[in-house]
């Protein structure tokens, strides 16, 4: 039997919580696998944009870009469109407990993407785009949500879900703040 060091360990280890600075590649990596969506998806992609926090400059995060894709409505999806995103190696995973989008992962063993699939200018969509956007632009707001998430990877690095879910209350604060900021054009 192989022994595995700890860092191997953790690499396989789906409750790891792994922050790591900002790293300007994010977006290099970013512009590469959007070229491998549309080559994928074509005409049904409507817009592809970074989104996460590997898409908002010096905000720490886990090394996973995530991605979202605008479609014209999610519920016209198809298998056949899930199978294109499958033969790029994408593996489907339904909505993954959150409404509004299909959502997909690439990479062994652990994740390198994350893809949701959502309707262009949905609710899901927008909630994205506009976190996004208000972050890059308000730099306090951004260092609250960084603070708050190297506190919570220091406090349960073995424990994502607990880690995820005690962000929660400021990300919906920042979003009451967001959507003040600049409301969504529609909800479709």
């Amino acid at each position: 039997m192989v022994k595995l060091s700890v860092m191997e360990e953790q690499m396989y280890d789906p409750n790891w919580v792994e922050l790591r600075e900002y790293t300007p590649s994010w977006v290099e990596e970013f512009n590469k696998e959007k070229m491998v969506i549309c080559d994928a998806l074509g005409y049904t992609a409507l817009n592809i944009h970074h989104v996460g926090s590997t898409s908002i400059p010096c905000l720490a995060s886990k090394p996973i870009i995530d991605i979202i894709v605008g479609i014209q409505d999610i519920n016209k999806f198809k298998v056949e469109d899930i199978n294109k995103l499958e033969s790029v190696d994408y593996v489907f995973r339904g909505n993954a407990g959150v409404p509004g989008r299909l959502f997909f992962r690439k990479g062994l063993p652990r994740a390198k993407f994350h893809l949701s699939v959502a309707t262009l200018e949905g609710a899901y969509w927008n909630k994205q785009i506009i976190f996004r956007d208000y972050l890059r632009t308000h730099p306090n707001d951004a260092k609250e949500y960084q603070d708050l998430k190297v506190k919570l990877a220091h406090q349960y690095v073995n424990d994502r879900a607990t880690y995820t879910n005690l962000k929660d209350p400021l990300i919906k604060s920042i979003l009451e703040k967001a959507y003040l900021w600049r409301p969504p054009l529609s909800e479709k």
